[in-house]
């Protein structure tokens, strides 16, 4: 597996910055640290910055982005893009009339919204190896999760690895609060992009 800590270095100095969530920010957040299990990094960033996130990376040598998941027709949610052995996927957020950020899924039954906390871009960087990570919030973290296996847009949870991060993100930053208290609000989207 791949040495990310020199990439997450480099995306330090991207403007505006990117978010790492996934397993990566998960890492970061619960461990301080990055071990080499990791097959990619997912970046997230608000819609309106997709393209421009796209030329900087094209700077940093990830020359061709491919859509892997646009749920929505011209509306990519994932892109992914390599350089030798890293990988990286470029996740578009979304938001809504109220200004409310979501991630647009098809739950098979037409486009639904994955709701998120406004304040996910707030979190401080987290030190890592002399890097200074930025990751979406823990509270984003646990209802991303929870969001994609309510809706299994990518396929079942995987009880080995998911599922003991999220206990574990829940038990370091919200403990004693009630799982379900966290859980993101999901709905239906109209048919009209926002």
């Amino acid at each position: 597996m791949a040495d990310y800590l020199p990439l997450l270095r480099e995306l330090t100095a991207l403007d505006p910055p990117v978010f790492v969530f996934g397993s990566v920010a998960e890492a970061v957040l619960l461990d301080g640290k990055l071990n080499r299990s990791h097959g990619d990094v997912d970046l997230l960033v608000p819609r309106d910055e997709l393209e421009r996130k796209q030329r900087q990376l094209h700077e940093l040598g990830f020359e061709r982005f491919d859509v892997y998941y646009e749920p929505r027709p011209g509306r990519p949610l994932v892109l992914g893009s390599s350089r030798g052995e890293l990988s990286l996927e470029l996740n578009a957020v979304d938001y809504d009339e109220a200004g409310s950020p979501y991630f647009a899924v098809d739950a098979g039954s037409g486009p639904v919204g994955i709701f998120v906390p406004p304040d996910m871009f707030d979190w401080p960087p987290t030190p890592v190896s002399g890097v200074q990570v930025r990751t979406v919030s823990p509270l984003a973290l646990i209802q991303i999760r929870a969001g994609l296996e309510a809706t299994a847009v990518f396929g079942p949870s995987r009880p080995q690895k998911d599922r003991p991060r999220q206990r574990r993100l829940l038990e370091k930053y919200f403990p004693g609060r009630d799982p379900d208290s966290l859980r993101p609000d999901i709905v239906r989207l109209a048919e009209r992009p926002s």
